[in-house]
């Protein structure tokens, strides 16, 4: 059960990603229409590697939050 939780977990957080990957470059695309396809690309490659820092970082805040709730719950 545990498992089955955890599975479904990471398949919505992927799908997730996935959505906001093709959400960057859906813009990029709407933004540079006058750019080639491959100017679009390295805009794309320089975007979505610091969202992803971003998302992660807020991520691991969550997870110092909830970490640090639960000590003081036990120490309290």
């Amino acid at each position: 059960m545990f498992y089955e939780e955890e599975s479904k977990d990471l398949k919505e957080g992927i799908k997730g990603t996935v959505l906001l990957f093709k959400a960057i470059g859906d813009e990029v695309n709407h933004e540079f229409t006058e750019l080639t396809r491959d100017e679009r690309f390295r805009i794309f490659s320089t975007i979505a590697p610091i969202l992803t820092d971003v998302l992660i970082a807020m991520a691991d805040m969550d997870l110092r939050e909830d970490l640090n709730e639960r000590e003081g719950r036990k120490s309290g």
